[in-house]
This record gives C-alpha cells, structure tokens and sequence, in this order.
C-alpha cells in the first residue's frame, strides 16, 4: 500500500464520520481558516470540526515502512460563562479525543489488509490556540505500519551488463588508405569473461541491444599537401551478408583539421546498436575502424597509450 493510499484512507474515514466536516494533509502553514474568509470555497475555508493530517518523520525497519503523522483535530470553541470557566473548552477537548479514537478505531478494525494502526502507547496532546481561528483540540501521533520490502526487481532502473573492458598500452599508427592499419587495437583484459575479445573484434554471442563506449587520445601526423583529416571512426559489422559501416550515436573531440603533430585530442564515443538475431555463420563487429573516403588521400593518426573500450548488454 502507497503513502498515497495511506492519507486517502485516513481522509475516507473523516469523510464518512458524522461529526467531523472537513479534513486536510500537510505543513501547519497550510491549516484552512474561517477568520476573515468569507469566500465560501471549502477549499480554502475551514469546516469545523476539522482534521487535519501533519506528516512528520516516516521510518523503515527491514520489510516494513512505519509511516508517522501528526494527527489534529479541532473544533472554535464558543465564550465561557463566568461561573463555569473553561467549560466549552474542555468539553471541545474532549469531544476532539473521541474523534480521534474514532478514526483510530475504524482503521484498526474497519480494513483486512495488512496495514496496521500502532495503537499502544499514543501520546495525547490538548490545545487551546490561535492560529487565525481561535480553535481547541487535541492531537495524537498516529503511526502506521505497512509491510514493504524493497524489491530490486521491480525497480525502474535499467541494469546494464558489462560483457567486454579492454584497455591498450601501445602507441599504433592508423591509417584508412589502402596498406594502412585501419582498426584501432585492444589488447589488455581488463573484462573478459567468456573470451568473445579477438584483439581488435568482438564476437557478438546473442540478440539484444547493446552499448559500446570508447575513450581514446589521438594525435594527428603532419598531412601531405593533398591529404585530409581522416573521418571519425566507425563500427564495421561483419557477418555472412555484406558488411556495413555504423556510425556513432554520439561522439565529441575528433579532430576537424591539423595543428601540430603534439596536439592531443581526446575522442569520446557511444554507438546503441539493436541486434536482431545471430545466425551460426557468426556475427562479428570490428572495433573501431577508420573508413576510407573514396578517391581521396587521407593522413594518418597516432592511437596513443591508455584507451579504453567497454561494451554493454543493455538490460
């Protein structure tokens, strides 16, 4: 059962008592009055008698969630008579407690379910204050207990699994001419555990929706006269059919024209890819190649030590 339904029950039951005429939930800032308001919106102005729920500090201990409230109730108290003092006041009390064990009683004994109302051990408090009414009463700290264990299978929360991290200590010069290397290499297990990493492939074992991340510091070599800076690398997927390029879904940092051969770019990329199916001829992506732009001369770039690729199953 939610907080939610937990005040709408409290709520449910001050609606279909025949005393109490109005109810409300929240800060003591937001107590209806009738001083002065003479709209007539019962959204604003208070009925009275009048309960009114104040949440205060909710606890978890283990599978169950003990939700705690302030509980008021009140009624404007009429003058006293001289030689009777406090009378009205008093009785207003008193009617306020009953009205409190009312409530306590018909959700203790009124519902089946497994929320419980903790009913030893209350602390009554009376009142005689103004607020903008003048209004007297009594409160009680209402506790109720509802079994609640934290279900982790049932959370919103994706959970990613982690099937390949692979790292590369080595400085490699990559190209996508012809005769040039053009697959960035991996070759330090960090997260391996089934072995589907081939160096610079990852052997796509089933279906599903997956995540490759990449990090890598490029730096660009001195481009010939004719040369271009070469494209931002793609994932290449090789299976029975024709093979086909991905780009990425999204990337920053890739170098858009030379500087010098010092300068460092630091390249960041994700590509979401959506397998369908594997069939038994084998279903591979070559991670992360250059591709050749047709009839154009490109330069060649440096995969410099430290980066990094991780691929994840998405749940």
């Amino acid at each position: 059962m939610t907080y939610q339904e937990i005040v709408n029950r409290i709520q449910a039951v001050v609606s279909a008592h025949y005393m109490l005429a109005d109810f409300g939930y929240g800060d003591l800032s937001d107590l209806k009055t009738r001083f002065e308001n003479t709209s007539g919106d019962s959204a604003v102005q208070a009925d009275y008698p009048y309960l009114f729920l104040n949440p205060a500090t909710h606890t978890r201990t283990g599978a169950a969630v003990t939700y705690n409230f302030n509980m008021i109730v009140m009624d404007m108290p009429r003058g006293e008579v001289s030689d009777n003092p406090y009378n009205n006041i008093l009785a207003i009390q008193s009617q306020c407690q009953q009205y409190i064990d009312d409530v306590i009683a018909q959700l203790w004994n009124g519902y089946t379910d497994p929320p419980q109302v903790l009913w030893d051990g209350l602390s009554y408090n009376t009142f005689n204050e103004r607020f903008q009414d003048d209004v007297a009463g009594m409160t009680v700290n209402l506790q109720i207990m509802v079994p609640q264990s934290i279900n982790n299978c049932i959370t919103p929360i994706r959970r990613d699994e982690l099937v390949i991290e692979m790292t590369d200590n080595e400085k490699r010069t990559l190209g996508p001419d012809q005769g040039d290397n053009k697959v960035f290499a991996y070759t330090i297990e960090i997260y391996n555990p089934d072995g589907d990493w081939q160096i610079n492939k990852y052997v796509v074992p089933e279906a599903g929706t997956y995540r490759i991340e990449m990090e890598q510091e490029i730096t660009l070599n001195q481009p010939l006269p004719d040369d271009v800076i070469p494209n931002q690398p793609v994932v290449r997927e090789l299976t029975d059919g024709p093979d086909r390029d991905i780009a990425a879904t999204s990337a920053t940092g890739w170098p858009t024209q030379f500087e010098t051969p010092e300068t460092i770019y630091n390249f960041s990329a994700t590509w979401d890819i959506v397998v369908d199916s594997v069939n038994p001829a084998g279903y591979t992506w070559e991670l992360i190649t250059l591709a050749d732009i047709p009839g154009q001369e490109e330069s060649t770039l440096i995969q410099q030590p430290g980066g990094i690729i991780k691929i994840y199953k998405l749940a």
